[in-house]
């Protein structure tokens, strides 16, 4: 555009109408150019990336209890020595770790340069390298824990009580971040407490299979996760903090992560399995089922990042709201290790509905009806989201 009018101011007379037309025609191109220059979606195979992340995790989360579950039966099944939960632990903080350091990788282009990234990160402040521990044992205590409450409750039992995560990081950013919650989130919080206790609230008719009975072994499952759900959620927000205190990528973090997650999972290992390990080895009872446990949760926080990176707030909500229907249906009607009744559909339904009304508050239709204020979306009341953005590396 600039050449032509440059060209028609060259003789230092006027320009000519032609030359005006061939400058305006220009103009208009260049516009029209700039119009059908749109940003790319990232995409795999020709699919949206926000589906394709979206899929996966939905995938990975309805998987995560019914493997372990099928795991066990497999065990229960097959002579010999059955596998041990704190060596899986021990093998899903391995290859995280070393998947995290390949992205480092490729990140930095090469692997000396991602060894060279990751050691002056870790050298620059020792103290700060140290922090990341805490998180590491809050992790590697989260999955031994799921894995003892998975052996005495049904997977749907358990994906449903496991969302209890979402209030325990609500109340502890509420605390040490200084979040402030709407009365929505609240109302949604109070909801999703009503939905838990509905599912694991004593069977009439004795079902041990469906619901929390008054007896030693149960009671001490639904402890474990909500200590898992109190793990989670300092963990997460305890990262968070981190992470808004340091330039280091995310792929850095969890390498660090990873590696302070191995040390205390063998550690635990060690100590809880000890003398077993010696006599059977790292790797006993394992089959191809426990390679997928392992391999199921080592990615899960891999995908938590992407659905964070290209889905929003609705589609994480679909996502969970999926997980925990499809858990509920294969572990009622492939593994048989519970049956639903009324009162735990219920309990899934507030569980479920709680989860969009934290995320995504009430409909602009009921605000504008009960004359709401703006403040459902103001940063005061900043949303959760679900997988936690600092939640790249947990489960």
């Amino acid at each position: 555009h600039r050449a032509t009018a440059a060209g028609a101011g060259g003789g230092g007379g006027t320009p000519s109408k032609m030359q005006l037309e061939e400058a305006a025609n220009g103009s208009a191109q260049c516009a029209d150019a700039g119009k059908d220059t749109k940003p790319i979606a990232p995409s795999c195979c020709g699919i949206p990336m926000k589906w394709v992340s979206l899929v996966s995790l939905t995938a990975q989360t309805s998987a995560q209890a019914l493997l372990i579950r099928w795991a066990r039966q497999r065990g229960r099944e097959v002579e010999g020595p059955r596998y041990l939960a704190s060596t899986v632990v021990l093998m899903t903080e391995l290859v995280k770790l070393f998947v995290s350091f390949l992205l480092v990788a490729w990140e930095t282009g090469g692997l000396i340069s991602a060894a060279s990234a990751v050691h002056k990160n870790i050298t620059r402040n020792y103290v700060e390298t140290l922090k990341v521990s805490v998180p590491s044992l809050l992790y590697t205590l989260q999955n031994n824990l799921m894995f003892y409450s998975l052996s005495r409750l049904s997977a749907a039992v358990q994906q449903v009580t496991y969302q209890l995560k979402i209030l325990t990081t609500a109340l502890l950013s509420v605390v040490m971040l200084g979040r402030v919650l709407n009365p929505t989130k609240w109302s949604a919080l109070f909801i999703l407490l009503v939905g838990v206790v509905l599912v694991q609230w004593p069977s009439p008719n004795g079902d041990q299979g469906l619901a929390l009975q008054f007896q030693l072994e149960p009671l001490l499952a639904f402890g474990a996760v909500l200590v898992a759900c109190c793990t989670s959620g300092f963990a997460s927000v305890y990262l968070e903090m981190l992470l808004k205190q340091t330039d280091a990528s995310i792929w850095i973090r969890n390498v660090q992560l990873g590696t302070f997650g191995s040390i205390m999972a063998l550690l635990v290992a060690l100590s809880q399995d000890g003398a077993a390990i010696l006599e059977g080895g790292l790797t006993q009872g394992y089959s191809f089922r426990v390679v997928c446990v392992v391999l199921n949760n080592a990615l899960g926080g891999l995908l938590c990042a992407a659905v964070l990176r290209y889905a929003d707030n609705i589609l994480r909500c679909f996502s969970t709201a999926l997980s925990i229907i499809l858990t509920c249906v294969l572990s009622a009607g492939v593994l048989q290790d519970y049956v639903p009744d009324l009162r735990f559909v219920v309990g899934a339904f507030l569980a479920i509905f709680a989860t969009f009304l934290y995320s995504l508050g009430l409909p602009q239709f009921l605000l504008k009806a009960g004359g709401g204020s703006s403040s459902e979306g103001s940063p005061a009341s900043e949303p959760l989201n679900q997988p936690s953005a600092t939640n790249g590396h947990s489960r």
